[in-house]
């Protein structure tokens, strides 16, 4: 291994000194291997680290769930992540061009790659439009969710500083708060108010749980019932999509550099928060909930096919950001060795969020005086809820509360970088005369996006939130990584990438990282563990946990919420539309771009077109070319063979 990775540092170093600048000049490059490291570090840390795995986690049993993400991470994770930059990196393409060259049968992978980053890129600003308007809200003396004094609380509200107050005040243990922040003396007083001062312990709220519901989202009682649209969350998506906007208008070479930024900020505070989490009270217990397995917990193939999914959806696979990403790589760059990276500190990222977030969870149960389980039950709104009720606890908490929106709106916008720049390069791609119109295509994507999402600015838009969060970003990214598989499995061929590989490596791949890779490669599929003569058989046929996860399919809960069969019927509606463009686009290209009788059209189908090597070739002769500079000959006149040498 030691002698693999010193022969990628000498070819790595050999190969930068070849030319300076761009080596495609038309798409452009990464100013360095950092920037591209970053980016990548920064798409796969995100917002779902904080508020999405941690509610994962609390949802399936704690830490029960981290047993089946670490095999996914292993077993699935970082074999696609690794097929996703050898892609994009060997061909310098965006989804939709590297497909339809690459096997133009899968022209509906890239197809749907490009539809499934346009769903998640449409309502994940609207959770970075969210730590906007915290962000704003932040900036004031008292914190507007510290107190129970604010219209918009209800009698429920409970907040325990107050409650201690009142206590010492009048030596009693019977009085509670009730809303506005008043302290009832006695019964009559009580009476003559008219006020309730036994609220049950169940159902007391904290008051930064009603500052997000009753407040920031002026939450409906249900997807049926829009409401209005909120100005302030309005404004606070133009300004995301304006910053988003801003940021890509000037294509990588500026974004590669808000990375250093936006991706090690983050940790920085996280780091602090944890600290401060683990001295609350009851933040072990949090924290015993979170690491302590419920084995039984195991048995719900449910559990697994979340875990698969949070693989998916937190490490950015099938989405298309890898292959974009990756396609703005020099020809030569380690890819096995960033691959390794950046999953493992994505999961690193992710368990340690978890510790942050229980800590808090654990102390906000102690003082509500219920059990973990059943604190915050507002799924994506837990970093609105569980983080606002800690920076509270901490010496000038506007202080904190302006660091740890900040934060969140840094781990949003990497994230939104990599989707967005997407969509941009995708359409770029396709039509290249558009290069010079680049900041104008930056600016109608981002406007046309921004316009679709005023819907979830809505009293009701929390629920399409989470819709789509579910639907957009589940089940479609199994199908679209599973085909992606199969293409390159059955059409292009396993020794074929091996070939890419070593190439944009400068050295083969060692036989364990071959063996492991094979293996998990046809575990995917039972077709392909029955015909594959593999070394390791695998744990899991995931093709079973996909129709398993179907046939014990129930209608999406959020809180309690069950959302009624039109909201369903939507959800499936939109992943079934990204999902059918990938049998769309075979169909498509067998019958009106092939041509020959039917067999010839499906073998046809299965090739990499002229446009495939053309990158390759392109670098191949350059190489050449500054190994013998003597011979004068020219770049477009070399001919590079498309064999194994390539």
């Amino acid at each position: 291994m030691m002698a693999e990775a010193q022969q990628a540092a000498d070819t790595e170093h050999s190969t930068d000194n070849l030319y300076e600048g761009d080596e495609n000049p038309e798409r452009g490059n990464w100013t360095s291997k950092l920037d591209f490291l970053l980016s990548c570090l920064g798409y796969a840390v995100g917002l779902g680290n904080v508020w999405r795995f941690p509610y994962l986690c609390y949802k399936n049993g704690g830490g029960a769930f981290l047993i089946p993400y670490v095999l996914s991470l292993f077993g699935l994770g970082i074999p696609l992540f690794l097929l996703d930059l050898t892609l994009g990196q060997y061909s310098a393409m965006a989804p939709i061009s590297l497909f339809k060259n690459y096997a133009p049968a899968m022209r509906g992978v890239g197809i749907a790659m490009f539809l499934a980053s346009v769903a998640i890129g449409l309502y994940y600003n609207m959770i970075i439009a969210w730590t906007v308007y915290y962000t704003y809200s932040s900036m004031t003396s008292d914190l507007p969710w510290q107190y129970c004094n604010h219209d918009f609380n209800t009698p429920n509200c409970f907040n325990f500083d107050d409650y201690q107050r009142c206590k010492a005040m009048y030596n009693e243990s019977t009085w509670w708060i009730y809303n506005y922040g008043h302290c009832i003396t006695n019964r009559t007083e009580a009476d003559i108010l008219g006020v309730n001062v036994t609220v049950p312990e169940k159902d007391r709220v904290s008051p930064a749980e009603e500052y997000y519901n009753n407040h920031v989202l002026s939450l409906s009682s249900g997807i049926d019932e829009l409401g209005s649209v909120q100005p302030r969350l309005v404004l606070s998506l133009l300004v995301a999509w304006l910053v988003v906007g801003g940021a890509l208008i000037k294509g990588i070479k500026s974004s590669g550099k808000v990375v250093y930024f936006t991706a090690l900020f983050p940790v920085v505070i996280l780091v602090i928060l944890l600290i401060r989490g683990v001295t609350l009270p009851g933040a072990s217990e949090g924290i015993k909930f979170y690491i302590v397995p419920d084995l039984k917990r195991l048995r719900s193939i449910d559990v697994w096919v979340q875990a698969a999914v949070q693989i998916f959806y937190s490490l950015g696979i099938a989405s298309g950001g890898l292959i974009t990403l990756a396609s703005y790589n020099k020809y030569h760059n380690n890819v096995v060795r960033d691959a390794l990276m950046v999953c493992i500190g994505n999961c690193c990222a992710s368990v340690f969020a978890g510790f942050a977030i229980f800590s808090v969870l654990g102390f906000m149960a102690k003082e509500l005086g219920v059990p973990v389980s059943e604190v915050v039950k507002s799924g994506s709104g837990l970093a609105f809820v569980a983080y606002p009720e800690l920076v509270t606890r901490l010496p000038i908490s506007t202080l904190w509360a302006l660091l740890f929106f900040l934060m969140l709106f840094t781990l949003g916008l990497d994230t939104q970088f990599a989707i967005i720049e997407t969509i941009i390069t995708c359409v770029l791609d396709e039509f290249p005369k558009l290069r010079r119109w680049k900041s104008w295509v930056v600016v109608g994507i981002c406007g046309t996006l921004f316009l679709l999402g005023i819907p979830l600015t809505t009293q009701g838009g929390r629920y399409v939130v989470d819709l789509m969060d579910n639907y957009a970003a589940g089940w479609p990214y199994l199908f679209i990584s599973l085909t992606e598989l199969l293409g390159m499995y059955w059409l292009y061929g396993i020794t074929n990438y091996y070939r890419d590989l070593t190439n944009i490596m400068g050295f083969s791949p060692g036989f364990r990282l071959k063996a492991h890779i094979t293996a998990i490669y046809g575990t995917v599929s039972p077709i392909l563990m029955a015909v594959s003569e593999d070394i390791f058989v695998g744990f899991m046929d995931w093709q079973l946990i996909l129709l398993l996860g179907w046939i014990n399919y129930e209608p999406y809960e959020v809180d309690g919420y069950v959302y009624p069969p039109f909201a369903n019927g939507i959800g499936w509606a939109i992943a079934m539309f990204i999902i059918a463009v990938i049998p769309g686009g075979f169909i498509y290209n067998v019958a009106c771009e092939q041509t020959g009788n039917f067999r010839e059209r499906l073998r046809n189908s299965g090739r990499p077109t002229e446009a495939w090597y053309e990158h390759s070739r392109n670098i191949a002769a350059r190489e050449k070319l500054a190994a013998s500079p003597e011979t004068g000959v020219d770049n477009a006149t070399l001919n590079v063979d498309d064999g194994d040498d390539l």
